[in-house]
C-alpha cells in the first residue's frame, strides 16, 4: 500500500509529518509513502495576523481541498490548527499520543520579565493571558516558524521573550529554548495543543482501520471534549480560549478559561465526566462559560483587536 501524506512545507511540520509516517510504518511495516507539501493560505501570506483572514482552518483548507480531490490519501495537523467542524466527507481519523500541551516563555522566566518587557506571540490567546499575570508588559504580535520567532529575542530583534508550544519545541530537538514551561493552571493552552490529527476521507475503509491503530482513546477523549468545547462557544482557534485537561480516578476534568482580550477579565469552568462522555463533557463547560458571560468577553475581544487593526491600516 502507498499512502500520499499532505502537510505543510515547515520543519516543525516535516517533523510531524515523518512521526506520523513511523507510527505507521511500526504497526504496519509494508505501507509505503510519499509526502506532498502544501502551502497554506497563512503559509502565503507571512504578514497578516491569523484572526485578519475572515476564516478559520488557515492552516487547513487547503490540504481539506487536496483530500477531497484525492491529490493526497491522508493529512497531518497540528491539531490546534485544524477547525472544529470538519469538512463534509472527511474525519479525524487518528490521534495518536500527546505531546506536552504546556505553553514555553523563551528568553526569560514570568518572573524574571523586567517592568515594561515587550513578549512576541502571534497567538490572541497568549496574549491575553500573558496580560492577565503581567499586565506591565508590551505584546509584540509575531508570525513565522519556530526557529526564526526564537531569533527574535537574541541580539537588537527588540525582544525579551517569545511564547511558543513546548511541544513544537520536543519536535525540533529545542526544549533547551525553554526558559519556563508555564502552569496550565495559570496559563491554560490552546484547544488540541501538543496533539497531532490525522485526517483522511470518511469512506476510505482500509486506511481507516490502519489509522486506528494509531490511536491513543485517552487523548481521543481530552482533545474531543476541548473540540466539543470550543464548537459549543462559535470560538475560532485564534479566539482566546484556554484549556487544561487532566485525568482523575478514570475522569476526565476540563478546566477552560475565556480571558478578555486586555487581560482583565476572565471566566473559569470545571467539569468533569467519564471518558466516554468526552463530547459532553465539552458542551457542559461551554454552557457554564457562557452563562458566566464568556461568549460577550469574546465577542468584546475580537471587535476591540479588529478596530485597533483598523486604526493602524487608516
Amino acid at each position: 500500500m502507498h499512502l500520499r501524506i499532505g502537510t505543510r512545507r515547515s520543519p516543525l511540520a516535516m517533523a510531524q509529518t515523518n512521526y506520523i509516517m513511523g507510527l505507521i510504518k511500526a504497526k504496519h511495516p509494508d505501507v509505503e509513502f510519499s509526502i506532498h507539501p502544501i502551502s497554506t493560505m497563512a503559509d502565503r501570506d507571512r504578514v497578516s495576523e491569523f484572526h485578519q483572514f475572515g476564516i478559520t482552518g488557515v492552516f487547513s483548507v487547503e490540504h481539506e481541498e487536496q483530500l477531497v480531490s484525492k491529490e493526497v490519501d491522508l493529512v497531518v495537523h497540528s491539531l490546534k490548527d485544524l477547525q472544529t467542524t470538519v469538512r463534509e466527507g472527511l474525519v479525524l481519523a487518528a490521534v495518536p499520543e500527546r505531546e506536552d500541551p504546556r505553553d514555553a516563555l523563551c528568553g526569560s522566566t514570568l518572573a524574571n520579565l523586567r517592568q515594561g518587557a515587550r513578549v512576541g506571540t502571534g497567538s490572541l490567546r497568549r496574549r491575553a493571558q500573558i496580560l492577565s499575570l503581567r499586565p506591565d508588559v508590551e505584546v509584540v504580535p509575531i508570525r513565522g516558524n519556530v526557529g526564526p520567532r526564537l531569533r527574535l529575542t537574541e541580539g537588537d530583534s527588540g525582544l525579551d521573550a517569545v511564547i511558543l508550544a513546548e511541544a513544537g519545541l520536543q519536535r525540533l530537538g529545542l526544549t533547551n529554548a525553554a526558559s519556563e514551561v508555564l502552569d496550565p493552571i495559570q496559563f491554560p493552552y490552546a484547544v488540541g495543543q501538543g496533539a497531532l490529527g490525522v485526517e483522511a476521507r470518511g469512506d476510505d475503509a482500509e486506511l481507516l482501520k490502519i489509522l486506528k491503530d494509531i490511536e491513543d482513546p485517552k487523548v481521543r477523549a481530552e482533545v474531543d471534549a476541548e473540540r466539543a468545547m470550543m464548537q459549543a462557544l462559535g470560538a475560532g482557534c485564534s479566539l482566546p480560549v484556554g484549556v487544561f485537561t487532566k485525568w482523575e480516578s478514570g475522569n476526565l476534568i476540563l478546566q477552560a478559561q475565556v480571558t478578555s482580550l486586555d487581560g482583565q477579565e476572565r471566566v473559569i469552568a470545571v467539569e468533569d465526566e467519564p471518558p466516554e462522555r468526552a463530547v459532553e463533557l465539552g458542551l457542559a463547560a461551554a454552557e457554564t462559560l457562557r452563562a458566566c458571560g464568556g461568549v460577550e468577553i469574546l465577542e468584546t475581544s475580537y471587535r476591540s483587536y479588529c478596530d485597533h487593526f483598523k486604526l493602524l491600516q487608516n
